[in-house]
């Protein structure tokens, strides 16, 4: 069932909204008075389209377009910027008229207010036009599948669960400790205790300086950093406290040690673009497993 969220923490405004809305839009509305609110809305389930008031600052703009573009299934989502709407004009009150003589003269009445903001019928326009192409992307989406991207790469790289490479020890994602889930040569799989902050979920920028960092602590005491995109987030369901997957691709090759699985090696490079005297396998008698020595 499709339906929309709308963002708008002004009661009047919101029941304006609902008041255009209702006998021409036969989708769900739902109301969320803060941001915060709304993302845990989208976190149970992905809405149609979004109406955020037109002065949201470019900062939480950029956030929500960033959180929406690492959940599956919602490059569909139409974000509509929600403008004042036009509130009904109150008839104006007449003053009560006195039997005394000196208080017969007719009072003065003051010139009719013209409504300000946006037309209502105009802007429900707007947002039908903005549910059809959403819906519209849907259908296309169920007949030709999603859109190949990194995620989908990751898939195609051997993963390791988090008990089959212990010297890996811990990791740090956007300031907080996260829990590693599995890891490959292009990325790590996590779970975090909160949603992904504004920095985490940073867009991709020319800048590798801006880029959202993880970082991988070793079991020798050395650390490991890798620049990357967050590419998937969702909210884990059977967690009774709230909880987050989080996809992290790495933008580069890793100095990795990953259990030897034929052609994974710790690179986002094919295994014969490498020198081979960068690589030092392990003797027999101990796990198998691919080194990347620095040099």
């Amino acid at each position: 069932m499709s339906w929309l969220l709308v963002v708008q923490p002004d009661p009047v405004q919101a029941d304006a909204l609902c008041d255009a809305l209702r006998g021409n839009v036969t989708d769900d509305v739902v109301v969320a008075e803060s941001l915060d609110a709304a993302l845990s809305l989208i976190d149970e389930k992905v809405p149609d389209v979004i109406l955020l008031p037109t002065l949201t600052p470019a900062a939480v703009e950029d956030y929500v377009l960033s959180y929406l573009g690492a959940i599956p299934g919602a490059d569909h989502i139409q974000i509509l910027g929600l403008p004042d709407l036009r509130r009904p004009v109150e008839p104006i009150k007449r003053r009560a008229r006195f039997l005394l003589p000196w208080r017969r003269r007719r009072q003065q009445e003051p010139p009719p207010v013209e409504p300000s903001g946006y037309d209502p019928v105009e802007f429900t326009k707007d947002v039908i036009e903005y549910l059809a192409g959403a819906k519209m992307i849907k259908r296309e989406r169920a007949l030709y599948g999603p859109p190949a991207g990194k995620e989908l790469e990751r898939r195609r790289e051997p993963r390791f669960p988090s008990h089959e490479v212990p010297w890996i020890s811990l990791v740090s994602f956007a300031g907080e400790q996260a829990t590693l889930l599995d890891v490959s040569a292009r990325g790590v799989l996590l779970r975090t205790s909160s949603r992904p902050r504004h920095d985490a979920l940073k867009r991709p920028d020319s800048s590798s300086r801006s880029r959202p960092r993880l970082v991988l602590k070793l079991e020798s005491h050395s650390e490991l950093q890798a620049s990357g995109q967050v590419i998937r987030c969702v909210p884990v369901r059977t967690s009774p406290v709230p909880q987050y997957e989080v996809v992290f691709s790495f933008d580069e090759a890793v100095g990795l040690h990953l259990p030897w699985s034929g052609a994974l090696v710790p690179s986002l490079s094919a295994p014969k673009a490498l020198p081979k005297q960068l690589f030092h396998e392990a003797r027999v008698d101990e796990p198998k497993y691919l080194m990347l020595l620095p040099g």
